[in-house]
């Protein structure tokens, strides 16, 4: 399928300029990607976030593990005390009455297994309030190491988005030109099939279309070999070019 139209003379074949149409815009695309990616980065680090994030949390769980383990020694203190004050009474003369030292001594038997459990929960919490530390601090290392990354990587990336949105510009204003140079009517077309299908120009694989791989008719071969007008496929409707 050969398309003629209102296209002005050109001394580039028709099917190599709406190739070069759609090389320049394959390479804006990579660069508005690349600049959305680099002004991303350089605008937030979701990593650096998480591991701020955890590093908080590693720390609300030392505090919390610090808050048990001081509550349970401050209970274990005020116990002992008690314990303490039994054991002077029983045997420091002040208490005769056989009654009472009973009583006395089942107090303090009682308070036994209570230090014992205290003391148990309290070797636990402190523990349990190192491991806490050790990740605060394994937390606190990694958001440096990744500051100091974030760091090292910002001037190169400014450096380089600075260079693709260049690029960019210098690329669009090459497109603008390749387009008059294709004429209205090829870039109608190339518009138009680019819309529905990537890549709307493909080249010719012996006697094939390069994108749906079904042979041409023999002209339409010849024509593209030839460079002799703008042919498409007609199965899948792309340009084909040498």
């Amino acid at each position: 399928m050969t398309s003629g139209g209102d296209s002005p003379p050109r001394t580039e074949p028709r099917g190599r300029l709406v190739l070069h149409l759609q090389e320049l815009d394959d390479r804006i695309a990579q660069l508005r990607t690349e600049i959305s990616e680099l002004e991303a980065a350089l605008a937030g680090d979701p990593e650096l976030e998480s591991l701020r994030a955890a590093a908080q949390a590693a720390e609300a769980e030392r505090q919390a593990a610090e808050e048990k383990s001081r509550a349970v020694e401050r209970e274990l203190t005020g116990v002992r005390q008690r314990a303490r004050t039994l054991d002077r009474h029983l045997y420091d003369g002040s208490v005769r009455n056989p009654q009472d030292l009973l009583g006395l001594q089942h107090d303090l038997a009682s308070l036994r297994p209570h230090l014992d459990e205290l003391e148990g929960r309290l070797l636990e919490w402190m523990e349990a309030t190192e491991s806490a530390e050790a990740a605060v601090a394994a937390a606190r290392a990694a958001v440096t190491a990744r500051e100091a990354e974030r760091g090292s990587q910002e001037a190169p990336r400014r450096e380089r988005l600075e260079v693709a949105r260049r690029e960019l510009d210098e690329v669009l204003a090459l497109r603008a030109t390749a387009a008059t140079a294709a004429g209205p009517a090829d870039l109608r077309i190339y518009e138009r099939v680019a819309s529905r299908r990537r890549p709307a120009v493909v080249h010719l694989e012996g006697d094939s279309c390069g994108g749906c791989h079904l042979p041409l008719g023999i002209r339409e071969a010849n024509q593209v070999r030839a460079g002799d007008g703008l042919v498409q496929c007609s199965n899948c409707d792309r340009v084909v070019a040498r």
